[in-house]
């Protein structure tokens, strides 16, 4: 893989540039800078839209998570996530993991998911066992799709959809909200609000049976309080199209006005804080070195907009022009070489490198894509070098603390800790960065964490998915629009396709003992597998009640709306274990509402696709 390449092989360099501290390469409104889209072959695209990128928003207990075929390794709160990767839970633990922000996934106890595709307008999850729930939080042009060892279910509009895989091998599959379709090789069966599907059988010939879905747990009511804390967010609101994981700037920072960039947002720090610190470098293929930030809120701010410095405030973040939608960034810094040592490289002979954080329209080289790539290995074709004076360049290389520097070594092997400070004579002969960064990946930082897995998942390798063919058609229009209700189905079991019954027509054969094969018309009730109730076994995940007082705080917003589904009525609040050890999850909820604000100001815009990186 193209991982395990990068740590062995050499990286043969070029060092030629010119500098250019003038326009911006990219301009956030359409029209671009004066090197604009066309001038490099790093510029974002399409090609970026096919490699999407996903976080870790919430982790309460055992989380761990697996890239490609490497071990498993304790989860990390923004750490980033792509196709292939998998997340696991242990027991009385819960994760959540946003997509967009429109689509999320809580994953329960003892539960394992791989991430199949990600991508501009698709996500495709495979749920092995445990339980999950599926969140269209709002109309999105994403297709979801979620396969099983028996279905595969694409939600067709905003809803809520409750998915379990028991240990007999069976889908339980609850709409709480919305509308959802459910395909098979037979044919593909619309499951409505209110109603619960179990599935059972083969991947290639399951049978299913519908329900009156059991009324709302403790999952639900947890699943609940996040919709809350997300649709309820005063930073949402004052974001452009595309940011997302914004909901945890509400309880770290504050919201000021400044004449030139419109609403900013002003961070919660200790004296002496500078972004782009707290953190580390990783390794991931396609974007290359990306930043993980060890900052509670550091997902939005660190791969979206830029960031100033103003007398009086500290450091302000700016999220971004209005109007044209936000692409993902590993980072938005510029990096630069500097100090004596042995070099890294043919023609870069520094032994430290620096980054510094990205000013509203200053220029902005990608390191990532198309152009940095060639046959699974890490080429140069773009990459330039020079000397130059950093505080020339960069507008926040002339604050105290807006510089970071590590040594080579450090850097490649994702250790943070040693941080080196540039002295006057090395800002002033630095090498600055243009294009591809010269530095391979050491393992460390090729890892997604450097903590071992607490919890190490049964392995799920030889699980086989149904996955509906792409062609297959969810829904017409935008998801998350209304379209023309499915009608329920009949008690009985059946097979996907029958006729009626809100069914989609299949292929046909005679029934099985008890259960219907799916495919064939429907014949009727004939019997539930639950002794004399017509709700499903639920596969409920394993939260046991908090031992003593100080559990998580998840704490639901003193105003606003409530998520379109109701949660219990009675019950008090959800049971399930907090964390065992001091500390509170990684988000509350936010003390207030607000109303959203518009910016203007420049940035880049990616060519072809009218989004902007800043």
């Amino acid at each position: 893989m193209l991982r395990n390449q990068l740590r062995s092989m050499g990286l043969v360099l070029a060092a030629v540039l010119t500098v250019a501290t003038g326009a911006p390469l990219w301009a956030q409104d359409a029209g671009g800078g004066a090197d604009g889209p066309a001038a490099s072959p790093a510029a974002p695209n399409g090609d970026d839209l096919q490699h999407g990128v996903a976080r870790i928003s919430v982790m309460d207990g055992q989380v761990s998570v697996r890239r490609g075929d490497a071990d498993w390794v304790a989860g990390v709160v923004n750490a980033p996530l792509l196709a292939d990767d998998r997340i696991s839970t242990g027991p009385n633990s819960r994760a959540e993991v946003e997509f967009d922000a429109a689509n999320l996934l809580r994953i329960g106890g003892l539960a394992e998911i791989r991430i199949s595709a990600l991508e501009a307008g698709r996500i495709q999850l495979e749920l092995s066992h445990g339980t999950v729930t599926f969140r269209l939080l709002r109309p999105s042009d994403t297709n979801p799709e979620v396969d099983t060892p028996n279905i595969s279910i694409r939600p067709s509009r905003v809803g809520a959809y409750r998915i379990s895989v028991t240990q007999s091998g069976e889908t339980e599959l609850t709409v709480r909200a919305g509308e959802v379709e459910v395909f098979s090789p037979r044919g593909s069966q619309s499951v409505s609000a209110g109603q619960t599907m179990v599935a059972r059988g083969s991947t290639a010939d399951p049978e299913f049976q519908i329900v009156t879905a059991a009324a709302p747990d403790a999952w639900d009511a947890w699943s609940d309080s996040r919709d809350r804390v997300l649709l309820q967010s005063r930073s949402a609101q004052r974001v452009p199209q595309g940011v997302y994981g914004t909901e945890d700037l509400d309880n770290h920072g504050t919201w000021v006005y400044t004449p030139d960039y419109g609403n900013v947002w002003q961070p919660q720090v200790d004296p002496g804080w500078a972004p782009y610190q707290a953190g580390q470098w990783e390794w991931l293929d396609w974007y290359g070195w990306t930043w993980v930030s060890a900052d509670p809120w550091g997902w939005a701010p660190y791969h979206y907009g830029r960031w100033f410095h103003r007398a009086g405030y500290g450091w302000l973040w700016y999220p971004g022009v209005f109007g044209v939608p936000h692409c993902w960034s590993p980072a938005l810094v510029g990096f630069f070489g500097f100090g004596g040592g042995v070099g890294f490289g043919v023609g870069f002979g520094f032994g430290n490198v620096g980054w510094v954080p990205l000013a509203p329209y200053e220029v902005f080289h990608p390191w990532w894509g198309r152009g940095y790539y060639h046959s699974g290995g890490y080429i140069n074709r773009s990459l330039n070098v020079t000397g130059v004076n950093i505080r020339n360049a960069y507008q926040n290389a002339r604050i105290a603390n807006g510089v970071t520097g590590l040594s080579v070594h450090d850097f490649q092997n994702g250790r943070a800790s040693s941080i080196v400070r540039p002295t006057a004579a090395q800002f002033a002969s630095a090498g600055i960065i243009r294009g591809a960064v010269p530095l391979s990946a050491g393992s460390a930082a090729a890892r997604f964490s450097n903590r071992a897995a607490a919890y190490a998942p049964r392995s799920a390798a030889r699980t086989t998915f149904y996955h509906a063919p792409q062609s297959a058609a969810t829904s017409s229009g935008r998801l998350g629009s209304a379209r023309p209700g499915a009608a329920s189905s009949s008690a009985g079991w059946s097979r996907f396709g029958a006729p009626g019954s809100g069914q989609r027509t299949g292929s046909q054969s005679a029934p099985s003992s008890g259960w219907q094969r799916l495919g064939q018309p429907n014949s009727g009730y004939r019997g539930s597998p639950y002794s004399g109730n017509s709700s499903p076994r639920y596969s409920t995940p394993s939260y046991s009640a908090p031992r003593s007082s100080g559990g998580p705080s998840y704490s639901a917003p003193r105003s606003g709306g409530s998520p379109s589904y109701s949660a219990p009525r009675s019950g008090g609040g959800p049971s399930y274990g907090g964390p065992r050890s001091g500390g509170s999850p990684s988000y509350s909820a936010p003390r207030s509402s607000g109303g959203g604000g518009h910016s203007s100001g420049g940035g880049h815009s990616s060519s072809g696709s009218g989004s902007s990186r800043r």
